[in-house]
């Protein structure tokens, strides 16, 4: 009694088990197939800047292709040298001549560039490939001349890309200005933020009032929270005022708003020095370069003062070929050639059949048709058919949800061995009853 309990036990144990496994056969066969990264993408890079100094923009080319059949969303990798930070925007498309993109790449803080493959390559699965352009910012301060390599990593495959480095050697210290200016340059890299100075020569007075304006194109605000007035007698070693200032003992006025700026100094002594540095936030993303004008009034003389800064962008193109349709390759006609009719002239006359040669009759012969043999199944013994497997796409690099099918087969099987044991079951519970 104690083992048919059991044997019922095991059994339903079983079946409940060979139901689960079915469920997550049937759910691991749905999965969409995963993306990849590719192993076997190739990408090839130059560059012609030059390096002066740190912060030097270094312009970057670059061509690239993925081997045939690529799937949708498989991904291939740049990392940038640490000598080198990201300049310009993190994402750009790569397209193709009729505007389809073929690839979108992403650049993160760290100089990693993630290039996607889109559902382009799904109809154009042969000769994916295309070009790149790139900015980026020399982030380290060059101390000798020469030619440098740089280690660029795509994949497991380290790139080494020289770069020609020409430190000043002469000349180098800034000159002390004789004129007003302005310069402006991006403050991230991401070229979301610009920053600006307006410089001008020592006062040439003994007293003398000094006022400043600056004004922006469209495009771009001015953060009042981040202008910052300078007087002092002292240059440093890059040309700008240094320590100690004297911005208490001479004040600023400062009137501000996001289209305009207004800075102010009364009574500076001669051979003062003074500069503003000005940020302003980009409004306006779309712009392929960003300006703002103003003027230097010192005592009495006013001197216009502007600057444009372009944006670094970074682009690409992309291509891909579909897979050709078989063309039907038609069939020859075949031209029927009439038979002459025989002239009754030439005409032969089938001869009779004599009555000594007898017409023997051969009756058709009766086909057998083949015995059908009946294979009995047997009670609880479950069937499984057999599904043909499906011929895969050659060079498919995602994984298609193959796991699931293993489930079912492991699912057919627990069911198998939960009847075998209810018929055991079964079987000692008739004994057990005689």
């Amino acid at each position: 009694m104690n083992n048919q309990i059991h044997l019922r036990t095991m059994s339903m144990v079983t079946a409940l088990l060979a139901a689960v496994m079915a469920v997550l056969g049937l759910g691991l066969s749905a999965l969409p197939a995963s993306a990849e990264e590719i192993q076997d993408a190739e990408i090839t890079l130059n560059t012609s800047s030059v390096v002066t100094k740190q912060w030097d923009q270094v312009d970057l080319s670059c061509t690239w292709s993925v081997p045939d059949n690529s799937q949708p969303g498989d991904t291939f990798t740049l990392q940038l040298p640490a000598e080198l930070r990201w300049f310009g925007a993190s994402t750009f498309d790569l397209k193709n001549p009729d505007g389809q993109t073929v690839a979108s790449a992403a650049a993160t803080d760290a100089g990693l560039v993630v290039f996607t493959l889109t559902d382009f390559v799904a109809s154009h699965p042969l000769n994916v490939g295309g070009t790149c352009s790139f900015a980026t910012q020399y982030s380290v301060d060059p101390d000798t001349g020469g030619t440098q390599d740089l280690s660029f990593v795509f994949g497991e495959t380290v790139l080494r890309i020289p770069v020609n480095i020409e430190p000043c050697t002469e000349n180098c210290l800034p000159e002390v200005p004789t004129s007003a200016g302005k310069s402006m340059w991006w403050a991230d890299p991401a070229q979301t933020e610009l920053q600006s100075i307006i410089y001008m020569p020592p006062m040439p007075s003994e007293s003398n009032d000094v006022v400043v304006t600056d004004v922006p194109a469209p495009g771009m605000v001015i953060d009042c929270s981040r202008v910052t007035p300078r007087v002092g007698m002292v240059r440093g070693v890059a040309g700008n005022i240094v320590e100690p200032f004297d911005d208490e003992q001479y004040p600023a006025t400062i009137d501000c708003t996001p289209q305009s700026l207004t800075v102010s100094w009364t009574g500076l002594p001669k051979g003062e020095n003074v500069e503003l540095f000005v940020m302003t936030t980009v409004s306006d993303d779309s712009r392929d370069a960003y300006e703002n004008s103003g003027t230097v009034t010192i005592s009495g003389e006013e001197i216009p003062v502007g600057a444009q800064t372009r944006r670094s962008s970074a682009s690409g193109t992309g291509q891909g070929t579909a897979i050709p349709t078989p063309t039907a390759t038609p069939t020859p006609s075949t031209t029927a050639t009439p038979t002459p009719s025989p002239s009754s002239a030439s005409a032969t006359p089938t001869p009779e059949p004599t009555t000594s040669s007898p017409v023997v009759v051969v009756p058709p012969t009766e086909t057998t048709p083949p015995a059908q043999v009946n294979v009995p199944i047997q009670p609880n013994e479950p069937v499984q058919a057999t599904t043909p497997s499906p011929v895969g796409t050659p060079g498919q690099l995602a994984e298609t949800g193959a796991n699931g099918q293993a489930f079912l087969f492991l699912a057919g099987a627990l069911l198998a061995v939960g009847s075998a044991l209810a018929l055991m079951g079964a079987r000692r519970y008739r004994r057990g009853s005689h």
